[in-house]
């Protein structure tokens, strides 16, 4: 493992720690301290490699209640989780559970996010096609939790089209999520920028 992702990972670690025995019940006052904020997000794949049964009983479950422990534990912990889809199969399979939500997202701990139903692909399908994903999406979050998305999330797409921003645009939607802006990215070495 090369010196300066060693280094990232063991900073990366105690400021993880310190965060972790920093949570209070009280809101930090960012005027007095500085804060950092991360707010998680899971990534459930319901496309991919699993059955749909395995992502429903298992995966679906557990990303649930994992953070409804946390939004418990800890009250200004806050969530974001992207596809109408996903939400739709939790009121389906656990409606109970799916009331909990309802309730946290009303208090302003849960985010139902991504505007889409899914996060799909963005190179293949039509305008339209990606229309009709926020069209829908958004509908559905605004039926069940009073509120749409405000941007559009896709954590594992291979490339976007040069139209992305200009569709999302006049869907309305005013932000973007990514972790993929070249899925071919390796970092540079340390000091590289130095030969250029």
């Amino acid at each position: 493992m090369p010196n300066f992702l060693k280094s990232f990972l063991l900073l990366a670690t105690a400021g993880l720690t310190v965060c972790a025995q920093a949570q209070t019940t009280n809101a930090p006052d960012i005027t007095k301290q500085p804060t950092l904020y991360v707010v998680p997000y899971a990534h459930l794949d319901t496309q991919w490699r699993w059955e749909f049964p395995q992502s429903i009983s298992e995966y679906l479950l557990k990303t649930m209640r994992v953070n409804f422990y946390y939004i418990d534990k800890y009250p200004h912990y806050v969530f974001n989780w992207s596809g109408s889809n996903r939400y739709r199969l939790m009121k389906e399979y656990y409606p109970a559970d799916y009331e909990r939500i309802k309730h946290y997202v009303a208090q302003g701990n849960w985010f139902p996010t991504g505007s889409s139903v899914e996060e799909g692909d963005v190179n293949l399908p039509s305008a339209e096609s990606l229309f009709r994903q926020v069209l829908y999406g958004n509908t559905y979050f605004r039926k069940d939790f009073g509120k749409a998305s405000a941007e559009y999330m896709l954590p594992d797409c291979f490339g976007f089209p040069a139209s992305l921003p200009t569709i999302l645009a006049h869907a309305g939607v005013k932000g973007f999520s990514t972790q993929k802006l070249s899925s071919g990215w390796q970092p540079a070495p340390l000091g590289a920028e130095l030969l250029r």
